[in-house]
């Protein structure tokens, strides 16, 4: 069967290169195969003019617990499904679902789980696999991460993991001052997954050993990642730390939070002043909840209740000391990144650099998807220039459009 032609026309388009005025896209099944400035040099059995908005590379979230009711962690099949459906929504093409520290057996059966839900989703080219983040991680660092499951890295839970899960974990977050951090580096290496540093009190030692056998990324940096510490052998003299070794080292990249109370802003504009253009990420680390209505609430298995407030949750407790506490991010993409043009003063398409093909060089993927180029697959959203997500293509399907059903 012929192959169906999109033509998006009259955009501003966000090309690799250079943003194009007045452009168009030509897409032939799932890949770009035109693109230029003015009238199309061709018609298309199907042409969107899109009347003067943006055409952008889609967003690459490669750090996110949930969306609405949606857990990675503890989602069933449809519920994953629906999921991956929702995040079209805030112009999201790929994702990288985050498990959460938990026993070894409960990760490996959800993060298969999640790879049953991929295979078996009309939505499920947006996943582009799992992220275990825990429980391989700093107890004083853990953040949200239940301390009775955190652990270090053993040898056969490690070969476990990877061996049990089907090729799905595309990213592995720990602490590298963690006995066998070097050695689970090179096991991730060897199989193509990113080593990822993270949940961490590492000294600089510690953390370029790792650097060194192959990690390449930092989780949530300035979050749960602690940097400087005073010599304990000289008053006021600072050690360096983690911090020093993942900003000295140009291969690592570093991810942010999308959101100012996770993130000081001052941050965003130090991030993009340090690091090279291709290693600057942003996330949401987004938990269930996300995209919901403001004050929602919502109470989990144990009977705990959050609510959302201004794009994270916080918590319902008759504590008066816990009551309001932030709890985690409730930040979508589009958001985040409109957040990141405002903090660190960034023209738009720099902006979305830092959500598309910035995580797309970090996970492997810029050969496929993360930027507007002839060859590459039709991973495109249409937005207004705050972010606004009007339209989502996902290898040349539409499957949102906000003034109609996808």
């Amino acid at each position: 069967m012929e192959e169906k032609t999109v033509i998006l026309k009259n955009g501003f388009i966000l090309n690799e290169v250079k943003p194009i005025e007045h452009g168009f896209i030509v897409i032939r099944g799932e890949r770009i195969v035109s693109t230029g400035s003015g009238e199309p040099d061709r018609t298309g059995d199907e042409t969107i003019d899109v009347k003067g908005l943006v055409v952008s590379p889609g967003f690459i979230d490669m750090h996110t617990h949930g969306i609405m009711d949606v857990d990675f962690m503890e989602s069933d099949i449809p519920k994953l499904h629906k999921g991956f459906e929702g995040y079209a929504r805030f112009g999201v093409t790929r994702v990288v679902g985050s498990t959460l520290s938990n026993p070894l057996d409960s990760i490996i059966a959800q993060a298969v789980r999640i790879g049953e839900a991929k295979q078996s989703s009309p939505f499920g080219d947006i996943l582009h696999g799992v992220h275990v983040e825990g429980p391989w991680l700093a107890p004083r660092c853990r953040g949200g991460h239940a301390l009775k499951y955190l652990k270090h890295p053993e040898k056969d839970d490690v070969k476990r993991l990877l061996d049990q899960t089907g090729g799905i974990i595309k990213s592995v977050t720990f602490a590298p001052e963690l006995d066998n951090s070097v050695w689970l580096t090179e096991q991730l290496c060897a199989r193509g997954i990113v080593p990822v540093l993270g949940h961490t009190e590492a000294s600089y030692e510690e953390a370029e050993k790792v650097i060194h056998a192959g990690a390449r990324h930092v989780t949530h940096m300035y979050d749960t990642t602690m940097g400087y510490r005073e010599n304990p052998d000289e008053a006021l003299v600072m050690m360096p730390g983690m911090e020093t070794a993942v900003l000295y080292y140009d291969e690592v990249s570093i991810e942010l939070i999308g959101c100012p109370v996770h993130v000081p802003k001052p941050f965003f504009r130090f991030i993009a002043k340090i690091k090279p253009r291709d290693k600057r990420v942003i996330v949401t680390d987004s938990l269930s909840g996300t995209g919901m209505p403001e004050n929602t609430v919502l109470t989990d298995k144990d009977g705990r209740q959050v609510y959302v407030k201004e794009g994270v949750l916080r918590m319902i407790d008759e504590d008066p000391k816990v009551n309001g506490n932030l709890t985690g991010s409730a930040v979508t993409m589009n958001v985040a990144l409109r957040r990141l043009a405002e903090y660190a003063e960034l023209p738009l398409a720099e902006a979305v650099r830092w959500g598309s093909i910035n995580p797309a060089v970090t996970l492997g993927l810029d050969h496929e998807t993360g930027s507007i180029k002839t060859g590459k697959l039709a991973d495109i959203i249409v937005m207004d220039d705050t972010f606004d997500i009007k339209l989502t293509m996902v290898k040349g399907n539409i499957i949102y459009n906000q003034g109609g059903k996808a």
